[in-house]
């Protein structure tokens, strides 16, 4: 079923904002509580989702008093329909829909009874500006999503930032939900613009991607880290079904340079991985281009015409400034430390978001956009070390854990996913690392605690080892493009604590 959706949902997206209306996107597969907030959030008018999502949106749209009457049921029988129609082969002459008769929910091929007329249009660059067409949901990994409002101005300033030229024929290949704005940004807008070719696939599995690879040639792709490293640590033959690739983009988390390079070392030598850097508030600011592989473990450089600042978290003190043209560091000293000091990441540009739904103070002064996240500058290339909300302080230090996942992805093999929390101590002195750690492998030997504290202080500062405790589980939560869902995360910790205490009374 969510094949589906995705055949339709350019289509549907751009339906919705050439009639005026504004598109809120949200994955089928959402839990309940997450779709009550999103629908409390946008108040829709119509809501169209699949026969197995139905009965979820009519608990939500009932508890919220909406009619269910704005509801439209999407399903083969619908796009088969649409298709005819759009051939001629089907009249728009159809009898009164569902909705009309009984407040039920409708279908989407009984709007073709509705009649038709013009696109909206907008007169002005002033009127773009202020206009919204999109709200995308943020990420969400702290706490509930907040909806991000894109103008026509904004969406047309993003994808005007991005494009550039490359050696080869472009084919693109995404495995990422469309309603997120990491797949809409390439799955929706590219493929029109460019008259790219693009394949869909309505989850990442890497059987499916490889022989999706293969035989549709493809050749760029954009991808969450954690599919990266299932690339590399998958024993299947990939190099002659990924032979086609030339570009990987990869983004929605931080990754190290290894993975980086242990993945493009799977690929025709002709081949380049690289990170981007985007957010659903500002898109896509940073990118490695086709080519630069000075700094894989980095976001790549600015792009035109964004403006960043890196602000001391502390204090609002501006440390660099930057634009396109700018260079904002100097060489580095002998021992390979960054000139640039590590600072909250700002951006200001045409990309930025109008504001959050039902929310204030989405923008600073002067209308910087303050990311959360940390980062240097490096050669004019920029490195994220991870997130202000996510540092967790060890007796006075700040510790990123996404620094600590990415040593063990790289340096432990017998580790296949991780994901480190902060835990408090029982005095509330300190907070000290704990690692969830999903093994490689079930015959495999587990580590210890010890071994794997013993690895970080190898590689790291002593007071990052995850001391707080290793964790061994099946899987981590995420969220739909990868990220470690780390609120959920620290409920699920808090509910462990809480029973493993009752068991030892």
């Amino acid at each position: 079923m969510l094949r589906i959706l995705q055949v339709l949902h350019s289509a549907v997206l751009f339906g919705i904002v050439g009639a005026g209306g504004v598109y809120v996107g949200c994955s089928s597969a959402s839990p309940r509580h997450e779709l009550d907030h999103l629908v409390a959030l946008s108040q829709p008018r119509i809501i169209l989702t699949t026969s197995s999502a139905l009965s979820k949106v009519q608990d939500v749209c009932t508890a919220r008093g909406i009619c269910s009457s704005r509801i439209c049921v999407v399903d083969e029988r619908a796009i088969m329909t649409l298709v005819a129609f759009a051939k001629g082969q089907v009249s728009t002459s159809m009898p009164p829909t569902s909705a009309q008769k009984d407040l039920s929910p409708f279908r989407l091929e009984e709007l073709l009874c509705h009649g038709q007329t013009d696109w909206m249009r907008i007169d002005s660059e002033e009127e773009a500006r202020v206009t919204p067409a999109c709200m995308f949901t943020t990420s969400g990994t702290s706490g509930l999503p907040k909806a991000a409002i894109r103008t026509h101005h904004t969406i047309i300033s993003q994808h005007e930032s991005v494009h550039y030229t490359v050696p080869y024929s472009v084919r693109r290949l995404m495995a990422l939900p469309m309603s997120h704005s990491f797949g809409d940004y390439w799955a929706n807008l590219f493929p029109l613009r460019y008259g790219e070719p693009l394949f869909i696939l309505p989850r990442f599995d890497l059987t499916e991607f490889l022989a999706a690879v293969q035989e549709h040639q493809i050749t760029e792709t954009y991808l969450v880290p954690a599919a990266v490293h299932i690339i590399i640590q998958t024993t299947l033959p990939v190099g002659e079904r990924l032979a086609s690739l030339r570009y990987i983009g990869v983004s929605g988390a931080p990754i190290d340079g290894a993975s980086i390079e242990r993945c493009q070392s799977r690929l025709h030598r002709d081949a380049f991985v690289g990170q981007l850097w985007g957010m659903s508030e500002v898109g896509v600011v940073f990118q490695n281009r086709y080519g630069d592989s000075r700094h894989p473990g980095g976001i790549g450089t600015l792009l035109a015409p964004y403006e960043i600042r890196l602000v001391q978290p502390d204090n609002g003190e501006t440390l660099v400034y930057s634009n396109a043209k700018l260079e904002p560091t100097q060489p580095h000293n002998q021992m390979g430390a960054p000139a640039s000091p590590t600072g909250e990441l700002y951006v200001r540009g045409p990309g930025v978001l109008l504001g959050y739904q039902g929310r204030d103070g989405a923008l600073e002064l002067d209308g910087w956009f303050r990311t959360g996240d940390l980062a240097y500058a490096h050669d004019s290339h920029y490195v994220i070390i991870g997130r202000t909300k996510e540092l967790i302080k060890v007796r006075g230090y700040s510790v990123a854990p996404a620094e600590i996942e990415a040593l063990l992805m790289q340096k432990e093999p017998r580790v296949r996913d991780v994901a480190v929390i902060g835990v408090s101590l029982p005095d509330g002195s300190s907070e000290l690392p704990r690692a969830y750690i999903v093994p490689a492998s079930k015959q495999t030997p587990r580590m210890t605690q010890d071994q794997i504290c013993m690895l970080v202080r190898q590689h790291l500062a002593s007071y990052k080892a995850p001391d707080g405790g290793v964790i061994f589980v099946e899987d981590i939560p995420r969220t739909a493009i990868g990220k470690p869902h780390r609120s959920k995360l620290a409920r699920l910790d808090a509910e462990r604590d809480r029973l493993e205490a009752i068991l030892v009374e």
